[in-house]
């Protein structure tokens, strides 16, 4: 049974350390066993003025020097994430979803630079979503993504969708089960589900479906726990998602998102991969044949 890799998203480190000083996060990481890290590149409201060109050119010594993948980059849309924005980016009107189209193409670029597998994108809303105009919506977000994945392709690069909870982007695509619905009708097959657990804590009923239901096509995840803090710190069920992923046979990253840093970068760090590694040791003895009494049938 093959061990899951782990990854930390680095801008949750804050915006210095990640554009400023970007390898103070692969020491750390490296440190305590983590097998890559995700990147968001410097645009729109992240960056501190550092450049495309430094950027990419940090990451490719940085990444080779510490032996470390580039699990993903995480395409952020809008100025100030701010829907009344001229530069807000969505999938479901039009006119704010040529501007997410051209974002995620610099980004797709970007990670055919640095050989990363996927970009990640999601369903951002201006107006919100009805009944109404719910189909609409639909058309144009199945058609942005099914432009982006084209273009992608010819990078050699994959796209994961991700949901947020309807809190934050309203009722729309906010599950796995809609999640599915989307991917399937652009006709693509590359693009795959990214579950952030903080966001599914909203909206699924149970982790251990979620992820049987993404099955698949879950390709990346983002972990962090019901409070956004580090998994293990909240009380997201971390165990049987861990179980279920070992029943998928899941290939992808195990990318941990605490947002704030409690009690520090270090220890954020180092208790999330600890902790999911404990689970990943429980998990795998039960699902054993051997689990509970010791004996399996031979």
């Amino acid at each position: 049974m093959e061990k899951l890799k782990f990854s930390y998203f680095q801008l949750t480190f804050g915006q210095e350390e990640t554009y400023l000083k970007p390898e103070d996060t692969y020491i750390r990481l490296k440190k305590f066993g983590y097998d890559a890290i995700e990147l968001c590149p410097p645009k729109g409201r992240y960056g501190l003025g550092v450049s495309i060109e430094k950027f990419l050119d940090d990451h490719r010594e940085l990444k080779d020097k510490y032996g470390l993948g580039i699990s993903c980059l995480n395409e952020c849309w809008g100025e100030m994430w701010d829907p009344f924005s001229p530069n807000y980016k969505t999938l479901t009107e039009k006119k704010t979803a040529e501007l997410a189209i051209a974002e995620t193409k610099i980004t797709i670029d970007l990670a055919s630079e640095l050989q990363a597998p996927f970009v990640t994108v999601a369903v951002a809303i201006h107006a919100p979503i009805t009944k109404e105009n719910v189909s609409e919506c639909s058309q144009i977000a199945v058609e942005s993504l099914r432009t982006m994945a084209n273009y992608a392709k010819q990078k050699n690069v994959r796209l994961v969708f991700e949901a947020t909870n309807h809190l934050e982007m309203g009722k729309f695509v906010n599950t796995v089960a809609n999640h599915r619905l989307l991917i399937d009708n652009t006709g693509v097959d590359n693009i795959g589900i990214q579950i952030d657990w903080f966001h599914a804590n909203f909206e699924e009923l149970n982790a251990y479906e979620a992820v049987m239901d993404a099955g698949n096509l879950l390709w990346h995840m983002h972990f962090r726990d019901s409070n956004s803090l580090t998994p293990g710190y909240g009380t997201v069920d971390f165990k049987a998602v861990i179980r279920a992923l070992k029943k998928i046979d899941y290939k992808g990253y195990c990318t941990i998102e605490s947002a704030p840093m409690i009690p520090d970068p270090d220890t954020a760090a180092k208790d999330g991969i600890d902790y999911l590694k404990f689970l990943e040791r429980i998990a795998e003895y039960q699902i054993s044949p051997e689990f509970p009494n010791g004996y399996a049938i031979r």
